[in-house]
Formats: C-alpha cells, structure tokens, sequence
C-alpha cells in the first residue's frame, strides 16, 4: 500500500514537474532563445529523436529474448514511458514551440499525435491493470466482488423473489458479452443507470419490511445495506468498464503503431531535408 502510494506521489510531481517546463516553454517561445540549427536547441532535437527512437525498443523486448535479458520487459516498459514524455519535451524546446518549414512542421505534428495517443493509451492502461506498473486485471477479480456483495445482500433479504431477480438480471448485464464497443458502452451506462435504481428499490424493501414488523426505521441497517448495494452495484459497473477498456485498448493499438511509424518516418524525413539543404 505504501510502496503505491509512493509510486502515486512520484507519477503526480513528474507530471507537475512537466506541466511547469512546458509552461515556462510556451510563455517564452518569443524570445527566441534557442535555435533549431545550432547550439543547444540543436542538441535538443538529437536527443529528443533519440529518445523516441529508443521507444521502438520496448516492443521489440516482447520479441527478442537478447533485449529482454538485458532488461525485463518491465524495465523496458517503464523506460518506453518516461522518454515517451521527456523526447516530446525536448522536441518541442527544439522547435521553440513554433512550426517552422513543410517538413519540419509535419514532422512536429505527427509526433504531438504519438505523445496525444500515448497519453490516451496510458489512461486506458491503467484502467485495466493494477496501477501502470501493475499486473493485468481480470474478470475473475472482479466477479468474486459481485459474488461476495451478492451473498450478503440475499443474506438480508433471502426470501425477496423481487430482489433476486433484480440482482440477477443485473449480473447478466454486466457479464454479457457483446461483439461491439457500442454494445459494450451501452450496457456499461446501463448499468450506471440501473445503480441508484436498485438502490431505492433495496432501502424501500427495508422500510416495508420494518414497518411490517412493527419496527421503526433503523438508521444504521440502512447505512449497512446502502454501502452493501453501492459495493454490489460499483462492483458490476466495474466489470462493464473493464469489458469497454479492453475493446478500446486494443482498437488504441491498431491506432498507435501506424502513428508511430509515420512519426518515424517524417522525422527521417525532416533531418536529411535539413542538413542536405
């Protein structure tokens, strides 16, 4: 817990860290204090298209068993990460924020694109593992979570015919599977929906069955069974995002690589242009 809490701290001051870089960039972008073609902005832009071309290695890791003893494909993900924030960093001090020639302006664009979809990859990682240095998740995980607030919210009202096929009609939703993301995203609100629905419908069940017994209103039973049903519900919700992450991560990888390898190519592009005119 500690050691995450850490790594949460640490991800929070790098990208603080980043934000005001960049904002210090941008606010002096003309001043003109670097050039592109000498000096440090120079040396900026080699080390920034570096930086980017070494992110190539993490994939290949997966591939190559020399690479992945060198490093563990951990490593290798973790240093794919960092220069994928520090190489654009760079790049853009090179350019001094501003668009220059075809080519280079081209070349600047498609590699703001790659950073754009790799930050939008990182969210949708993070979704579907444990933390972004985290093992993947599974549905096993998360069903064990419906199971385990299901037995307690039957344990409370076992003989409710109402309640339980509510409960397992919500369970259906959220473990259908669905051969599209729109389906998928569909039933996701669906079940957000549905959250405060089952809600009432649970604490209404109480206030019937207290006033059939002659009791008066119980404050805390109805906390009790309120957190129950908002784990319960969480839990269900939970397994319809998980199903929707996954569908856009892979769409998220179909995407990506082809960006990256135009980047690649408009960046070659753009050095022979510039040192051979």
């Amino acid at each position: 817990m500690l050691l995450k809490q850490l790594n949460s701290l640490r991800t929070h001051l790098f990208t603080l860290g980043v934000t005001i870089v960049l904002l210090i960039g941008w606010s002096n972008r003309d001043s003109n204090y670097l050039s592109a073609e000498t000096g440090a902005g120079y040396v900026l832009g080699i080390v920034g298209g570096s930086l980017m071309l070494i992110l190539l290695l993490y994939p290949v890791s997966k591939h190559v068993k020399l690479l992945s003893r060198i490093m563990s494909i951990r490593t290798w993900f973790v240093i794919h990460m960092l220069f994928g924030i520090i190489g654009p960093v760079l790049i853009l001090f090179h350019s001094n924020f501003q668009l220059g020639s075809a080519n280079s302006s081209i070349a600047l664009i498609c590699m703001l694109l790659v950073a754009f979809s790799g930050l939008i990859g990182r969210y949708i990682y993070t979704r579907i593992h444990h933390g972004l240095y985290g093992s993947r998740k599974t549905l096993t995980e998360f069903k064990q979570k419906t199971e385990n607030e299901h037995s307690e919210l039957l344990s409370l009202y076992a003989q409710d015919e109402e309640l339980t096929g509510h409960l397992k009609k919500l369970e259906e939703k959220a473990l259908q599977s669905y051969s599209s993301l729109t389906m998928s995203l569909w039933h996701a609100i669906y079940l957000a929906f549905s959250a405060p629905i089952l809600r009432r419908r649970v604490l209404r069940l109480l206030k019937k069955t207290h006033t059939e017994n002659g009791e008066s209103k119980s404050l805390p039973d109805r906390e009790v069974v309120a957190r129950c049903v908002k784990r319960y519900t969480l839990a269900h919700r939970q397994i319809a995002a998980f199903s929707v992450y996954e569908r856009l991560f892979s769409l998220w990888h179909i995407l990506h690589f082809p960006l990256f390898i135009m980047m690649i190519i408009t960046a070659v592009i753009h050095i022979f242009a510039v040192h051979l005119y």
